[in-house]
């Protein structure tokens, strides 16, 4: 038998997850977008997470729909990287300057990250749960400056992650298992604290996993979507 095409794969994924993986591989994988890649790759690598699966999130936020569908990032042809990028848009940072939460992920950014520098302060309303509320955001120099405040808040979450589900007793999640609830704890740390210790373990399938049904079909999605991506081979890991 001959080597199974995409649209197989991706059916074959979208079976065993019970969800449609997006293609967010399509967003790395022509020339024009290459930049995005060692950026993610350099991230990655310092917060110990998956290239793959660091971008898989961020394109699912917003990086995909809100800044690389769009033809004025691009000059000749090519990603812009140097140019500022907008963390509420572009990566759903709602509360990234809020001084009460920037302590919390600092130490996962670079030692010399700092307001002024890789990012200014930038106030956004946004409608949530039939209200509206400003939200403190950020506007970040260029894309890697963005991409490493995006990559500390998940490095944040997944300790969290870890911290409480040793706090429960429980160990050795599947990779899998790690990335459906880090990305739950993305979505609401508390929630995702309340819904693990609840669910007795790390199990997501078979209706296991958070009861919040719209936290949970995104976070399947983004489990079967990163699986989809690296079929792609555009990332390290």
């Amino acid at each position: 038998m001959g080597k199974k095409t995409k649209l197989e794969v991706k059916a074959e994924i979208q079976k065993k997850y019970n969800t449609l993986p997006k293609a967010y591989g399509g967003y790395a994988n022509d020339p024009k977008e290459q930049p995005i890649v060692p950026i993610f790759e350099k991230v990655a690598a310092r917060i110990n997470m998956k290239p793959s699966y660091l971008f898989t999130i961020a394109a699912g936020e917003g990086l995909g729909v809100n800044h690389l569908d769009f033809d004025d990032n691009f000059r000749n042809g090519v990603l812009i990287t140097d140019q500022q990028v907008d963390g509420f848009q572009a990566l759903g940072l709602d509360y990234f300057s809020s001084p009460q939460e920037y302590p919390r992920f600092k130490k996962y950014l670079p030692s010399d990250y700092n307001i002024g520098d890789e990012y200014e302060r930038y106030d956004v309303r946004r409608a949530e749960k039939n209200r509206v509320e400003v939200v403190p955001s950020a506007k970040f120099k260029d894309m890697q400056s963005a991409i490493d405040g995006f990559g500390a808040i998940i490095a944040h979450r997944k300790s969290l992650f870890e911290s409480h589900y040793n706090a429960f007793g429980y160990s050795n999640p599947t990779e899998d298992e790690i990335a459906y609830w880090v990305y739950a704890y993305y979505q609401g740390e508390g929630d995702a604290k309340r819904e693990l210790k609840a669910n007795g373990g790390f199990d997501f399938m078979n209706g296991n996993g958070t009861s919040i049904k719209q936290v949970h079909n995104l976070a399947l999605e983004r489990v079967a979507s990163w699986r989809y991506l690296l079929t792609y081979n555009i990332f390290s890991s």
